[in-house]
């Protein structure tokens, strides 16, 4: 098992240090889930990716799995009813919820999971308490988040209460000049990708003042200040 956990740490430490995630698999089929819930409980391995949204059956199928440390739905449609089975889970570090509109209720459930250290939720439909309900997770590092509703600036203050976070991707969160200012008071941050921001050069250049080691993207690209633009 120790292997295992190695592999899952470098997986996080990649989620960290890249510009994207990575795209689903291709070239085998993926088993099917209820095949992968089975390798899990067999200690084969300790990851499941699901390309087609989860039956009823198959949430059930999940409830309480040990050994589970990467849940990857590409279309798994979770939502605040499965976010229960979802914080089940008792190993789990890293879940990618894609097409899940998780509102407040659903991640003050995800705030549960004490092993999180990576949530990617681009489609989720909270707001900024469901952002700051995450501040009950101390090991979360990375957080990918999109569609969250509400002011710019509100959701950015309560991604500044997550302590320890090292990797941040707002997706067509508008959050302006005045929300890239108080997220240049995050002294722990190392990666920075925002997508439809609506950020200025001027509030640029004073993050770059505070924060001149940080690694930026923006919708998409390098920022042409960011100080690791040429090593890609």
């Amino acid at each position: 098992m120790r292997s295992t956990t190695s592999g899952i740490v470098c997986a996080v430490i990649v989620v960290l240090a890249g510009c994207r995630d990575a795209p689903p698999s291709s070239g085998e089929p993926v088993p099917s889930v209820v095949e992968q819930v089975e390798a899990v409980r067999a200690g084969h391995t300790a990851t499941i990716q699901a390309t087609t949204p989860l039956s009823a059956a198959e949430w059930e199928k999940l409830r309480g799995l040990r050994g589970l440390r990467v849940l990857d739905l590409q279309v798994g449609r979770a939502d605040d009813r499965t976010a229960t089975i979802l914080v089940s889970l008792p190993d789990v570090e890293r879940l990618v919820l894609r097409e899940s509109p998780l509102t407040d209720e659903g991640f003050e459930a995800l705030a549960r999971l004490e092993t999180l250290r990576d949530l990617n939720v681009p489609q989720a439909a909270c707001t900024a308490a469901g952002v700051r309900a995450l501040a009950r997770l101390p090991g979360l590092r990375a957080l990918r988040l999109g569609g969250v509703r509400g002011s710019g600036t509100e959701v950015c203050e309560a991604v500044q209460s997550l302590a320890g976070l090292r990797s941040l991707h707002l997706i067509d969160v508008p959050i302006g000049d005045a929300g890239l200012d108080v997220l240049a008071r995050m002294d722990g941050l190392w990666n920075l990708y925002l997508d439809g921001a609506g950020v200025s050069d001027e509030a640029w250049s004073r993050y770059f003042e505070a924060r001149p080691t940080v690694h930026v993207h923006v919708d998409q690209a390098h920022h042409d200040r960011d100080p690791g633009r040429h090593r890609h």
